[in-house]
């Protein structure tokens, strides 16, 4: 089921609120001595609370071991046993918003969602000397097909510079412990830009 433009609008909202409400809480407790985490911490927070759609029990925290940072509820566990989600296309969409947020790989801070045909024409002029691959059919919105036995297929597309420049519709199977895998993607356009994501 396709998302309407005003479902992904309302998602983009409540991240930005929700980024906007960590920010200011971190300003506010701001000391020399607080974790090198807490940051991250009150923003994966206000992510959650921003949403209606998307539950996590308990709060999240963050490890550091060495350059790699991990997000965890109770330490040693996967985080995605911990998220309870709405059986909704909206949700599951919300969902991968978050996560990735969460998560926040290198990858995903050079990662933009186009869901509008001016949004996918900015990225074809943002990339340099563009190539395209294949045509664009069909819709950009986000397109879930949610399945009987609680997993998921998300198809969004994205422009990215990470590592590649490029626009692609990627394909994420969720399952059932809620970790999304990549499932596959069309490449639509690339270019000879991108910046090293690792």
């Amino acid at each position: 089921m396709l998302l309407t433009i005003a479902e992904v609008t309302l998602v983009r909202a409540r991240i930005a609120t929700a980024r906007a409400a960590a920010a200011q809480r971190f300003r506010e407790i701001f000391t020399p001595d607080l974790p090198p985490t807490a940051h991250l911490e009150l923003q994966a927070n206000a992510l959650l609370e921003a949403t209606d759609t998307v539950r996590v029990m308990g709060r999240i925290h963050y490890a550091v071991d060495g350059d790699l940072i991990t997000p965890y509820v109770e330490p040693g566990k996967p985080i995605y046993d911990f998220f309870d989600l709405d059986p909704t296309p909206l949700a599951v969409f919300e969902y991968w918003m978050i996560v990735s947020e969460i998560i926040a790989s290198p990858s995903w801070a050079m990662t933009r969602v186009i869901a509008t045909s001016d949004e996918y024409n900015d990225a074809l002029r943002r990339i340099d000397a563009p190539q395209l691959v294949r045509v664009l059919h069909g819709a950009l919105l986000p397109d879930v097909e949610l399945r009987d036995d609680g997993t998921a297929m998300l198809d969004v597309t994205v422009y990215t510079r990470a590592d590649e420049e490029r626009v692609e519709r990627r394909s994420l199977f969720l399952d059932a412990h809620h970790e999304f895998h990549f499932h596959g993607r069309e490449l639509i356009a690339e270019g000879k830009g991108g910046v090293r994501s690792r």
